[in-house]
This record gives structure tokens, sequence and C-alpha cells, in this order.
């Protein structure tokens, strides 16, 4: 057993509670009239599960519930869940009370203030129920991604409410939604145990051993490769290295280890260009250029500054020498003895002229110049020509230092040579020091080949305990007995097509009767009687296969007015049998008690609780009857609604005077289903 109900519960918004009390392992039965609650009880365990969505239909319960309580017997032990509804003009809330507990009875609403979210509640029911880590991978080439089975997958399988019991085209439980039908299809197959509980540790065992054995398989080609085949790698690196002048004169290595040896002996080859570096003196002589080029060119500077003194100096000697010639004639005049009259005619001047001693005194400072001048030309010359002395000293040093330079920029050309065929030497050194380095490593061959073969034998055995074919067959086989089941029970139950072999479509979610003209599926068979039977023998067998195979399933199942479409509209609400013609009411006395023997046929370990009008006389079925919700007697208590107005009251109860109106008959006297029929008891 995974786990069963033991209890629902609602709590006003005072706190007061209303509760089911249930029985494992058996058939509870509450039967009652219409507008009672009885539909509302699988929405509320729904949500109490972790359902996303708070669909509990509008009426007295939305208007009077603020929480609801949940008590389950696990395989751990009792359980209590809790939820509040959500908040104010909301879908859905996320939170949540969930607890193992010791006492069998659901406390008050207060000792059970949230703790959690639903999205933990799912993990932790999942983990309850027993479902494994799985994963549905999807064939190659599928865009689809990869699903997993959890408690919201289980859901498909524990409910058949009013409309969908006697549904003709969908099987289970939210069937309808677009996303349900692959949902199914990809997490059945593990419910079912086709697919191994272990399946995504043995997945994630697989990827883990394919990369090993791709590692296995890497490293024996690259030994493959390093060696080469018949040894000829080693021989042929023993010959690139002559070629490359790293060894002289090698014999022809004759086998792997000779050529080894002759190989470890170019390891310790060194490059002679690491013997020569230029690069310094090349450096050195280049500054000594850049010395020289500077002092020269501040000797050039020094020279003619020197020369356009001297130039300076020789225009100033000739312009003073023309002028004493010019005034210094001895003897020209004598003293004159009027400043007024002039020295060489005696005629008076209008302005007084120089003195024959002032002529004489510059006469004499030119002179003194001129002789000044005259003694230093020589030491200005010979300063001239020492600095030019300097400069071609100067000039015959870069001379040299030129010459150096282009000497070592020869040797260098010489050394980048030398350097590129050291360069292509170096290169044959590596791939031998990494070829001896490889052969180090290489571990004894056949102990390789052997952890090789034992690899393939892992992925083997891993790709074939996962592999589809492997997965379908014992799918067909769990659905083969389920489809045994099916027939069996149809036939018990005299369902139109029994006659033939009956299954379960996995693929089109359908019950489908094989005559030898070809498949007739649920959806073609007629009557309601049928499709209502068909449901309840596909569901059982589902949960028989389940039981039998310990599988990760709720064992229980919660169905909605199975007896709906045995009853004529003038007696639905009552369900009174003996109104029944008598076919009618052996069909449905077939139906449950098929029902009984099934779930008693599983010896406590699968719970199923009927919701129904109907109420039997029989033993059997007034022992599994739990609560008779008639008149007054409701999920709701009439005082937790009793402030309303008389006509929602009225609405609540069915109508003011119990008039039903009559609903259209199939063929068969049977009455089909119609909106009214379907959603009777939604408003509680």
């Amino acid at each position: 057993m995974t786990f069963q109900i033991l209890e629902i519960a609602v709590f006003n918004r005072a706190g007061e509670r209303s509760s089911v009390r249930l029985k494992p392992g058996v058939v509870n039965v509450i039967t009652g009239g219409s507008k009672t609650g009885k539909s509302a009880l699988i929405d509320i365990v729904d949500y109490c599960l972790g359902k996303s969505d708070y669909e509990v239909a509008h009426g007295v319960i939305r208007d009077t519930v603020a929480n609801y309580a949940l008590l389950l017997q696990t395989r751990i032990g009792l359980v209590l869940i809790a939820r509040p509804i959500p908040p104010e003009d909301q879908k859905t809330g996320t939170d949540v009370f969930f607890s193992p507990v010791t006492s069998d009875v659901i406390p008050s609403i207060n000792d059970m203030k949230p703790n959690s979210n639903v999205k933990a509640l799912g993990v932790f029911l999942t983990e309850v129920v027993g479902i494994t880590p799985n994963e549905n991978i999807p064939p190659a080439g599928h865009s689809t991604p990869p699903v997993r089975a959890t408690i919201d997958q289980s859901r498909f399988y524990l409910y058949q409410d009013q409309n969908r019991v006697s549904d003709k085209k969908l099987l289970f439980y939210r069937q309808e939604e677009p996303w349900a039908p692959r949902m199914i299809q990809d997490t059945l197959p593990y419910f079912l145990g086709a697919v191994g509980d272990d399946q995504l540790d043995r997945q994630l065992r697989l990827q883990r051993a394919r990369r090993d054995l791709k590692l296995l398989e890497r490293r024996i080609e690259d030994e493959e490769a390093i060696k080469g085949r018949d040894n000829t790698r080693a021989i042929a690196l023993v010959a690139e290295a002559n070629q490359a002048g790293i060894i002289a004169n090698a014999k022809r290595p004759t086998d792997f280890d000779m050529a080894v040896e002759i190989l470890r002996g170019c390891v310790n080859w060194k490059p002679l260009s690491a013997q020569f570096d230029t690069g310094e003196e090349f450096g050195r002589l280049g500054e000594q250029r850049e010395l020289l080029q500077e002092r020269l060119r501040q000797v050039k500077k020094d020279i003619q500054a020197a020369k356009a003194f001297s130039s300076d100096q020789d225009g100033y000697s000739l312009e003073a020498k023309e002028q004493r010639n010019r005034l210094a004639s001895i003897g020209l005049y004598q003293k004159a003895e009027n400043e007024h009259s002039c020295p060489l005619c005696s005629s008076q001047l209008a302005k007084p002229t120089p003195t024959a001693d002032e002529v004489n005194q510059s006469l004499v400072d030119l002179d003194r110049q001129l002789q000044t001048v005259t003694r230093q030309r020589p030491r200005l010359d010979e300063y001239i020509n020492a600095k030019e002395g300097e400069a071609s000293e100067i000039r015959r040093q870069i001379a040299e230092t030129k010459s150096s330079i282009e000497a070592v920029v020869a040797q260098q050309e010489a050394l980048v040579q030398m350097r590129s065929e050291e360069a292509s030497q170096a290169r044959v050194v590596g791939r031998i020091s990494l070829f001896l380095e490889s052969v180090l490593a290489v571990s004894d061959s056949n102990e390789l080949q052997q952890k090789l073969e034992s690899a393939r034998d892992k992925v083997e055995r891993l790709e074939k305990s996962l592999s589809k074919d492997r997965t379908d067959e014992k799918l067909e086989s769990a659905l083969k007995i389920i489809g045994d089941n099916i027939t069996q029970w149809a036939r018990l139950l005299q369902l139109e097509h029994s006659e033939n072999p009956l299954e379960f479509d996995i693929k089109k979610l359908t019950v489908v009767s094989h005559r030898d003209t070809g498949p007739i599926p649920l959806s073609q068979m007629g009557s309601g009687e049928n499709w209502v039977g068909y449901h309840l023998t596909a569901l059982l067998a589902l949960h028989k296969w389940f039981v039998s195979k310990s599988r990760p399933v709720p064992s229980f199942l919660l169905i909605d007015q199975p007896a709906q479409y045995y009853f004529p509209s003038d007696i639905r609400k009552e369900s009174d049998l003996n109104k029944l013609k008598d076919e009618d009411r052996d069909a449905v006395n077939r139906m449950f008690k098929f029902i009984f023997d099934t779930v008693k046929s599983m010896d406590g370990k699968f719970q199923v609780i009927i919701t129904e009008h109907a109420d039997l006389q029989d033993d059997w079925y007034q022992e599994a009857v739990i609560l008779r919700w008639r008149g007054e007697d409701k999920l709701i208590p009439k005082h937790w609604y009793s402030g309303q107005s008389d006509d929602a009251e009225k609405a609540e109860n069915g109508g003011t005077n119990g008039e039903q109106t009559a609903e259209p008959m199939d063929t068969n006297g049977k009455d089909t289903k119609t909106d009214d029929s379907q959603v009777d008891d939604e408003t509680q």
C-alpha cells in the first residue's frame, strides 16, 4: 500500500469542523441526494494533495469553508495535510501544512498553521508514495523534453467524477487538458513497472560507462599513434633526428628498444646559438655611435661659432685700416691755433673742428685696436684647427663604430640562419621527448585491452537493460494482462462487445474491442451502461496491476455516481432500486458487486470511495455505507450558512418543491446525461 485516505475535513471561518471518516482497504459509500456535497469531495481531496488550481464549485462550500484537511495512512505512517483556501480573487494559493503525525484524528485548525508550500508538498508526497527518480527520454530526433513521473502524474488514475465515469471519449481524470495525453503516455510505463525504478540511476551509470569506454578507446588510439604500427614511429624519429643533425651517423635501429635508446640520447641536445648573444654588443655599439654623433654635432657648432667670430674681426680690422690711412697722413696738418679755423686753408668755420690732438689721439686708438686684433688672430686660428682635428677624430670613431655594427649585423644574420636550423632541430627534439614520455606512460597493452573489453561489456549490459525493445516488451506484457482482466470483467458485467478480446490502448488512451472485422474503440460503443462499465473495468484493472506489483500509485479510487445511467429522471434523485426495471436493477447490483469483489481481492491494499444516489439494500452494500446525506445532513451543516437568504438556501437544497424536470431517454429506456444531471452536486 502506498497511501489511502482516513479522513476528509472542512473548516469554516470560525474554526468549526465537518468531516468524513473513511475505512482503509475497503469500499466506502457516501449516499445521498443532490446538493449535499458528494461531488465536491474529488476537488477537495485533489486540492489537499497539491493541485494548483482551487476548483471547488461556487456555492455554499466556497462561501463557508476556509480550510481543508486530509489524513492519510501511508507506508511511513500517518500524514496530515491542511490547506487554506486561496487569497481572495486568486485561483490558487501556495500555503500548506503537512507533517507526519501519531494521532488518527484531525486536530483543530489552529494546530495546522501553514508550514510550507505546495511545491514542497509535491516532493514530499512523491517520496511518500515511493516514486523513485525516473525520466522518460524521448526517442532520438524528438524535440520534446524528458518527462519525470511524480505524484502529479498519478492523479489521472485516482478520480472518476460524474462526467468522466460516463464519458465515451475520455477515460482519465483531466485527460481533456492539452498536455495530459502525452503526460499519461510518457509516465504510465513507469507506473506500470515497464520502466525500472532505478531507470534514472541506470541512465546515469550508462552515461559514465560510455564516457569511460571512450576514454579507454582514445588512450589505446593515442598509444598506437605514439608507437606506430610495427614500432615505425620510433624508427622514423631516429631517421628524422639524424637528418636534422642532432645525431650523426646513427645506426638504423633494428627494434623498438634500440630506437628508444638512441632517442634518449637526443633529449640532452643544446642549441649552439645559445652560446652567442650579439644582442648586447649591438646595443652597446648603437649607443656609442649615438654619443659620437652627438659630440660631432657639438664640435661642428663650436667651429662654426669660431669662424663667424674670425670673420667679424677681419671686417673690423679692414675698416679700421682704411680710416687710419685716410686720417693719419704724417705731417699733413699742424696744430691749429683756433678751433674755428680750418687746419688746411686757415679759413674760418661755422662749427668748430676736432683739434689735431684729438685726431692724433683717434689714430693712436685705432693703432692699438689693430694691434690687439692682430695678436688674437693666431689664437683663434689655433682653436679652429683644434676643433676641426677633434671633428676628424670623431668621424673616424663613427666610421669604426659603423663597421663594428655592420659586422654585428652580419653575425646576427648568420645567427638567425643558425637559429632557424636549431628551431627545426628543437621541434624534432620536442617530438622525441613527447614520444619518450608517452612510452614511459604506456601500460601493458594486454591489461589495457582487458579493461577495454570490460568497459564494452558494461555499456552493452546497461544499454540492454535500458533498451526500448525491452521496455516495450515489459509494457506489452503488462497491458496484455490488464486487457485480459478488462475482458473478464466486461463479460461479468455483460457489457456489449465483451465477447471479443479487449485491451487498453496506451497510444489512444481508450478501451478497444478487437473484432474480426476491425477494432472498436470505446467512443464507438453505444449506451451509457457500456461507457460506465468500461471506465470501471479499465481503472480497476490498472489499480489491480499497481497493487499486485507494488507500484508507486496512491491506493485509492474516488468514483462519483457510477449508477447514474441506470436511473430514469423521475427517480434519479431518490435512486430507489425498486422502481427500476429488473434488468437495470440486476445491472446496478452486478456493477457494485464487481467493485466490492475486486477491492476485496486486493486484501486491504486498495480503497474505493463511492459517492452515490443509489442506496442498495444488500447487506454487503449497507455495511459499506459510512454516511447518508439526506435532508439537512450534508457535508456543510445548515447552521454554517443559515444567514443566507431563503432563495440561496432553497437553491442549495435542489429547489423549493423537489420537482424534477423530465430528461430524454435513450433507446433502451435509460436516461441520457444532461448538464443538470451531471452537475447536480457541483454547488457543494
